[in-house]
């Protein structure tokens, strides 16, 4: 994201009176920009909570001192198996995730602080889910103040080969035992089945996602295009946009008719099911997300996170630890 367009973001969040958070993050690095820190600064500078996702890599201790200075209110980290195991998934080494927390906690130790608040994000596939227990008994002893477990979100046939959410995996024992060491909101399980309720948290929270060109979508999902896998079934999901920060303000953008409609779609559920649609394998609208048999654009009809399957950290302010 370049910068101008960085500061007429926040210049536009001045007039969001119930702004709660602003939050780096999506399907990529926050920590890479070039100018992380300055922003991190800018945005602390005008007094807005600010929420981070990252998989902790670039979080050097001069950075985490200087995050934890400027008065970061959450940072969110991926681990998906305990120290002294690899993982197969993608994320960072879990010895490197650990490291990054630790040093964390520690800061906050010296300095008798309680923020940054710490988030720890668990992906769950066949490779880990057994471990489970595990990680959130190790995690315990770090001090995290909330843990998010998420399925994977297929995006290939081998990815979709992990999948614990299509029943070829008996979850309920380890989601008992994971209840029996954190309980309460430090904890935040996903659903490992089709469930008949659909429930979007972005959408419920009132989260609007700007992307690095300023392009604002109503959730991650949307924020690209890409190739996904749902219950072995191929599509692609097409990114939309509502509108442009570089042409209207964020406030014309959320209150346009279009983007209001939408909401107001996906809050009450008034879109097919298309998950467990008796005709899905002839149907063309599954294909991508273009529109569905109902005439909404774009289409929802099989999105894995209004299933609760896969979930991601969406901020909660006044919650310890957020969501």
């Amino acid at each position: 994201m370049e910068w101008d367009l960085f500061l007429k973001i926040l210049d536009d969040a001045e007039e969001l009176p119930e702004l709660e958070m602003i939050y780096f993050g999506g399907i990529g690095e926050p920590t890479v920009h070039p100018k992380f820190i300055e922003m991190v600064r800018e945005v602390k500078k005008r007094g807005f909570p600010l929420g981070i996702s990252t998989n902790g890599f670039l979080l050097t201790e001069k950075r985490i001192d200087d995050l934890i200075d400027m008065g970061v209110d959450l940072i969110y980290i991926s681990l998906d198996a305990i120290p002294t195991q690899e993982t197969k998934i993608g994320h960072l080494m879990p010895s490197v995730t650990a490291d990054r927390i630790k040093k964390i906690v520690k800061r906050k130790r010296e300095r008798g602080i309680d923020t940054p608040h710490i988030g720890v994000e668990v992906v769950v596939s066949k490779e880990n889910y057994t471990q489970l227990p595990m990680i959130a008994r190790f995690l315990a002893e770090l001090e995290i103040d909330s843990l998010l477990f998420s399925n994977i979100l297929p995006i290939t046939k081998e990815h979709s080969d992990q999948i614990v959410h299509d029943g070829s995996v008996d979850m309920t024992p380890i989601v008992n035992e994971l209840e029996t060491i954190y309980g309460g909101y430090l904890l935040r399980l996903p659903e490992f089945q089709l469930r008949t309720e659909r429930h979007c948290d972005f959408v419920e929270e009132k989260v609007a996602v700007i992307r690095w060109d300023g392009e604002v979508s109503p959730c991650y999902r949307f924020l690209h295009t890409y190739p996904e896998v749902v219950f072995g079934r191929e599509k692609k999901v097409m990114a939309y946009s509502f509108g442009n920060v570089k042409e209207k303000s964020i406030v014309e953008i959320w209150t346009s008719k279009e983007y209001s409609w939408f909401r107001f779609i996906v809050k009450n559920a008034m879109y097919p099911s298309c998950t467990d649609c008796p005709l899905v394998d002839s149907c063309s609208f599954v294909e991508d997300t273009t529109s569905d048999c109902w005439s909404n654009i774009p289409s929802c009809g099989d999105c894995l996170w209004s299933r609760r399957i896969v979930i991601c950290p969406v901020p909660k302010k006044g919650m310890k630890g957020f969501w």
